[in-house]
């Protein structure tokens, strides 16, 4: 066996670096393809996801729609509001139940403390009896949640203390 030089020594050394640094780049390389692919295919999901929930939806709230035109075409050949009425209340209530099974959740604020989060406000009233500022008073429209998360705040009158020059009950609506 022929001993080996010191420049001979660096050669294989450095021979061995290479090819280290080319496994390396290689398993680099590897991976971003990887995650570009997982990246690809995950905005897939995404969009078969979105399209789901969006047919999901559809399909729900189609028959609510449907109601309402069978409604519309009767109205047009009968002027029988009672029946009309009815038709709609029933047709109101298929739209609730379409929306609730989604998840859709109707909260009131009414007599609870103002919370930003959950209402907004669009005007302030003074009202008597109620012992302290930001009660909400009055529900101009409700609010709803999905998942508990706001996705309509409802809409308020929020009670304000009397001023000095202000009348009993002076409505201030923004």
């Amino acid at each position: 066996m022929k001993k080996k030089g010191p420049v001979t020594k660096l050669k294989e050394e450095i021979k061995e670096k290479d090819e280290l640094i080319q496994e390396l780049n290689d398993k680099y390389l590897r991976a971003l393809a990887e995650l570009e692919n997982s990246r690809k295919l995950m905005r897939k999901e995404m969009q078969n996801h979105r399209l789901l929930t969006k047919t999901e939806f559809c399909n729900q709230v189609i028959p609510v729609l449907d109601s309402f035109n069978r409604a519309l075409s009767g109205a047009e050949l009968n002027e029988n509001f009672e029946k009309f009425y009815k038709g709609v209340e029933i047709i109101h209530r298929q739209l609730k139940d379409a929306l609730k099974s989604l998840g859709l959740v109707e909260f009131s604020g009414l007599g609870e403390v103002f919370d930003p989060s959950r209402h907004e406000a669009v005007g302030t009233v003074v009202a008597d009896g109620i012992q302290s500022e930001d009660i909400v008073v009055e529900e101009i429209s409700k609010g709803y949640l999905v998942n508990d998360r706001v996705v309509k705040p409802a809409k308020v009158l929020v009670s304000k203390q009397k001023e000095g020059g202000q009348e009993n009950g002076e409505d201030n609506r923004d």
